[in-house]
């Protein structure tokens, strides 16, 4: 698995395509197999705050696959939903505690997984992370779908891809197979059976045909603007 460090996210234009489809979250959910809750301001502060972490993360060069590296996508998941508040955390306390042993007992075959897969295209890798994530049983209790999407972006932008986010072209494209993968039986996956391996490659396909520059920028061209500062 290559690293091409020289690509990071762009936080700004990453907050005004959330707000973006915030804006446009009737007319979206109107093309919706299922009813969704709407980008509210703490949903979607949060969910920057989960890329800012993503950021980070490629900034240290950390593998969150790595043995030492998997808390880190407890985290992700600790962010959507609470944000970094400290307090909020602690009131959500049994919460978290209940998550963790979850997260526990499911990360292992992610892990395995992506450790199989690790020579494969980044879309392939990321969209199989996905639905191994948002599939039953799920990951986490809450926030399946806004995790495996950082997470999915963390894998895209670490082979020098653009992060994975949503627009109001791409929503329903994206909502839609996320739906009814959370109603799909992981254990059907790993035993190499059909049965969500069209959502696997549904999704990958997504990927490779919605996936955004704008939202990705070139730490080469930040350096270029620093030199001519």
């Amino acid at each position: 698995m290559s690293s091409h460090k020289q690509y990071r996210l762009n936080l700004d234009r990453i907050e005004a395509s959330l707000r973006e489809v915030q804006a446009n979250f009737d007319r979206i959910s109107e093309k919706l197999l299922m009813r969704r809750e709407p980008l509210t301001d703490q949903i979607i502060a949060n969910l920057l705050e989960g890329y800012a972490y993503v950021d980070q993360l490629l900034e240290d060069g950390v593998e969150v696959f790595s043995p030492s590296g998997l808390d880190h996508i407890l985290e992700l998941n600790h962010i959507v939903l609470c944000g970094v508040n400290d307090s909020l955390r602690l009131e959500y306390g049994s919460h978290l505690l209940e998550t963790r042993r979850r997260f526990a007992n499911g990360i292992g075959a992610i892990a395995d997984y992506c450790e199989a897969k690790r020579h494969k295209a980044a879309p392939r890798r990321a969209a199989g992370v996905y639905v191994l994530s948002v599939s039953q049983p799920q990951l986490f209790l809450e926030g399946n779908h806004r995790t495996g999407a950082l997470v999915a972006s963390y894998i895209l932008v670490q082979e020098g891809l653009p992060p994975f986010v949503l627009t109001p072209k791409n929503a329903v494209a994206y909502f839609n197979p996320s739906t009814l993968i959370k109603w799909r039986d992981k254990h059907k996956f790993l035993d190499r059976q059909y049965y969500l391996k069209k959502y696997r490659r549904v999704l990958q396909d997504f990927f490779e045909e919605t996936l955004d520059k704008r939202f990705r920028r070139s730490l080469r061209l930040d350096k270029d603007v620093t030199a001519k500062d």
